[in-house]
């Protein structure tokens, strides 16, 4: 049987025990849970409230569950390797759920804490089957020096194989902002590639969000807008080309729009080339930056066939919600890529992104 792996699965981690794990001065002042009513949902974040502006549809289990009935193997690392071994996935790279609210921290401090406690418990987590389950490190993007920090010690002490971080404008600053060397320089280093991760979280700065009027608007702009917008602004920035080993994930935002969009960032260059730092950009983001596809989404084999055949990468997207489950893996085998794209979809673009650390760890050659 050919191999699958899962680029972009995620785990169910619990926040008070992420908090009980920061130092104690902290913990006041960080998340906790306040109050859940008729769908919206209350934290105090820092001594201050903060409500949900739209009443989430499965209140405050909306990302873990479907039609009223939890995933649980986002919690339980046993449970999620039967559920591996259901969907014929032979391991899964996991990202956060709870983690991706970090972003409405303003304490740098707090945030590195918290998100040295979820890459601790993640270790735990994958520690059931480190073969199969394969974490990647959430960086407190609030002060990149941290952020780099904290990537080489989840790399170097648990094995992890990339880094995480919000695509939006956090501490003050987008993806292109130049403190971000520091982290862009120590990936490369490390050889393990960067992921851009969006969730819809109001109070977070999200593009699009000051012109919708409900959660499914919201949601449904959040994360295709913000992952086009750093698309550009990593471009414009020379980050490829100042980095020459650097590999760049535009994670769950679907992939239909990027050959067109691509396309639209290279004709700009002939507009006002010095606007582009790193020089022309043509046939960069094809090459240097990997998607992910919808389970059912329509323009996966247009993608593929516009140049995008090697960086497009199957993700379950487990245990969230809006996750095709049961039967993801079948669903993409009957979509008649053809035996190759197939390959390369659901295990050889995975392999390349995350590079010799997956591939040492599950025990593939590199191609």
């Amino acid at each position: 049987m050919s191999l699958v792996i899962d680029a972009d699965g995620h785990v169910e981690e619990t926040l008070p025990e992420l908090v009980d794990a920061i130092p104690s001065a902290m913990r006041d002042s960080a998340l906790q849970f306040v109050a859940e009513s008729g769908g919206y949902v209350t934290y105090r974040i820092e001594g201050r409230l903060w409500r949900s502006k739209y009443p989430f549809p499965g209140g405050l289990q909306n990302h873990v569950s479907a039609g009223g009935v939890r995933r649980e193997g986002g919690r339980d690392p046993k449970l999620r390797l039967q559920v591996l071994d259901d969907e014929g996935i032979d391991a899964a790279v996991l990202y956060p759920s709870v983690g991706l609210m970090f972003g409405l921290l303003e304490d740098p401090d707090i945030a590195a804490a918290l998100c040295t406690a979820y890459n601790d418990w993640l270790a735990r987590y994958c520690s059931t089957d480190a073969k199969r389950l394969i974490g990647v490190a959430l960086l407190p993007q609030h002060d990149p020096h941290l952020a780099a920090a904290e990537l080489e010690r989840a790399v170097t002490t648990y094995g992890f194989v990339g880094g995480v971080m919000r695509p939006n404008r956090i501490g003050g600053r987008t993806a292109d902002h130049p403190d971000f060397d520091v982290l862009w320089d120590k990936a490369q280093q490390l050889d393990v590639p960067m992921s851009l991760h969006e969730a819809y979280l109001a109070g977070i700065d999200t593009i699009g969000l000051d012109r919708m009027s409900s959660y499914a608007g919201c949601h449904i702009v959040s994360h295709v807008f913000e992952q086009m917008a750093a698309m550009v602004n990593v471009t414009l920035a020379g980050i490829f080309q100042r980095f020459p080993q650097l590999r760049v994930g535009f994670l769950e935002a679907g992939c239909g729009w990027a050959p067109t969009w691509a396309d639209r960032i290279e004709e700009h260059y002939e507009l006002a080339p010095g606007d582009y730092r790193g020089g022309n950009p043509d046939g960069v983001l094809s090459t240097r930056s990997w998607l992910t596809f919808e389970i059912e989404e329509p323009g996966l084999a247009s993608t593929l066939e516009q140049g995008w055949a090697d960086n497009v990468m199957f993700a379950s997207d487990y245990p969230h919600h809006d996750a095709v489950y049961p039967g993801a893996v079948k669903c993409v085998k009957e979509r008649g890529l053809g035996e190759e794209l197939e390959r390369k979809v659901l295990a050889d673009n995975a392999l390349a992104f995350y590079g010799d650390r997956l591939r040492g760890i599950i025990g593939e050659s590199g191609s």
